[in-house]
């Protein structure tokens, strides 16, 4: 696995651009084109494409959104028919539909998955289209490469994210601190003292229903005690793969964890998915949550009275290891079984909406038009070089997000002190199901003993799930 290495110059460029073109209004420059569109698609021959993720009608602005965008796609090419299907992925339900042979002409996945479903056959090589459009060296190459195989690119990246520390920045204050913690000690002392049960506020938050999401946060905090994520799941020379998460660094984050819940009594003791805890940081229930960066815009639209001006978003506190980030986000592919017509009009339309100069400018414009816009954020680069330094520069006018308030997170990750690593693969949502479920159990009872629990949760995900997976080299 690469580490996102690159991602620290890319950062470095964005903030020396931004600073020279920051006055500049986005209305007064042009986002040059890098999209080569061709003059017909399929030959001009009829080809329909099914395209997953489309909003449902219940969101009314950003499903009239994706109408108007096909319809300006298929003015272009009105050979071309595009079916939005309003299905999210999940990987139980994924695999239903592969079953099934059901699967849509474009899917989005996870960037965990995009190799099992390479390696399976389910996906389809898009290397062709995308040198023929003159992408190939648009997107960041440490991204993409969760992608490629054999030199062939199976995927677009969609979005990326990283994982931080979000905060309020007043209570932070109101207690005597005048920055987030740099450690988990410095943490466990202030969570201490942020924690007020009579006004129903703790004083660190993270996922802990149990639930895959549960094991993703987990795997962040145990990267900063060391582990990384080709030890977790390793694949051998021989292409077989086993867990290695029974023991070491992840047994003492989990330590740690049990810590906070029976020694400090600083967690919630509801059980909170991914919007229960951004709930927490949003509606000033938790003092520091441990949380993605793209779920600021959540918060800011799901609760408008929330002041975004005292969220802050920092780096994790320092393990063993140091300070760690995951990344993450989402990736679209195209079915295997797409004839080469419905894979070219699915990833041409793909790349038009991500790249057109045009569809970008109305996309920023949508959002902020929005009676409650959330744009920006402390989000990491999706694209490369020159073109994600003038993108960047050219997109920040457009910002509603208070961008300063995450510049500790951006200059950690520019800086190379919080060190970029990735999702653990193959079987990565599985071995968070696994973990999540351990944590959700030592949250819970306080007689669990960690080190015991992840060894056994190890052995089961051995026997049951990866001693049926070979990695085809």
């Amino acid at each position: 696995m690469k580490k996102f290495s690159r991602i620290v110059l890319l950062i470095c460029m964005m903030a020396l651009l931004t600073a020279a073109f920051g006055s500049v209004s986005a209305q007064d420059s042009k986002l040059a084109a890098v999209l080569k569109m061709p003059k017909e698609i399929a030959g001009g021959k009829p080809v329909t494409v099914t395209i997953t993720n489309m909003p449902p009608e219940t969101d009314t602005a950003a499903h009239q959104a994706w109408v108007d965008k096909i319809g300006r796609f298929q003015a272009l090419y009105p050979n071309v028919t595009i079916q939005g299907l309003e299905y999210t992925y999940a990987p139980d339900t994924f695999a239903a539909l592969v079953a099934g042979a059901q699967v849509p002409t474009m899917f989005q996945v996870y960037m965990t998955d995009p190799m099992k479903y390479i390696d399976s056959g389910v996906a389809a090589d898009l290397t062709d289209v995308l040198t023929a459009a003159g992408v190939t060296d648009i997107f960041n190459k440490d991204i993409i490469n969760l992608a490629t195989k054999d030199s062939k690119v199976y995927a677009i990246p969609y979005n990326a994210y990283g994982m931080g520390l979000g905060y309020n920045i007043k209570m932070l204050k109101d207690a005597g601190f005048d920055k987030p913690p740099a450690t988990w000690d410095e943490l466990r002392t202030m969570a201490k003292k942020l924690t007020n049960r009579d006004a129903g506020v703790v004083g660190f938050s993270m996922i802990n229903d149990g639930g895959p999401a549960t094991g993703w946060h987990f795997t962040v905090l145990g990267y900063t005690f060391g582990a990384k994520p080709q030890d977790i799941i390793k694949t051998g020379a021989d292409g077989k793969v086993t867990a290695g998460f029974g023991t070491g660094p992840l047994v003492d984050a989990l330590q740690l964890l049990k810590d906070l819940r029976w020694t400090d009594d600083v967690l919630p003791r509801d059980t909170l998915d991914w919007g229960g805890n951004g709930t927490e940081l949003g509606t000033g229930k938790a003092a520091m949550v441990m949380m993605a960066g793209d779920q600021y815009r959540w918060i800011k639209t799901t609760f408008r009275e929330t002041d975004m001006n005292n969220i802050g978003f920092a780096p994790l506190p320092a393990g063993p290891a140091g300070s760690a980030t995951l990344t993450g986000g989402d990736m679209y592919m195209v079915s295997a079984t797409a004839t080469a017509e419905e894979k070219e009009a699915a990833v041409y339309f793909e790349l038009w909406r991500l790249l057109d100069p045009d569809e970008i400018v109305k996309g920023l414009e949508a959002q902020k038009a929005e009676e409650n816009p959330a744009v920006g954020g402390p989000a990491l680069p999706l694209y490369t070089g020159d073109y994600q330094a003038a993108r960047q520069a050219f997109e920040q006018p457009y910002y509603t997000l208070p961008y300063d308030n995450y510049s500790a997170f951006l200059d950690a990750v520019s800086t190379g002190k919080a060190k970029l690593q990735v999702e653990p693969s193959p079987a990565g949502q599985q071995y968070y199901a696994a973990v999540g479920a351990v944590v959700s159990s030592v949250l819970t009872d306080e007689t669990v003993d960690p080190a015991k629990a992840l060894k056994d949760a190890a052995d089961t995900l051995q026997t049951s799930t990866l001693d049926s997976i070979t990695v085809s080299k």
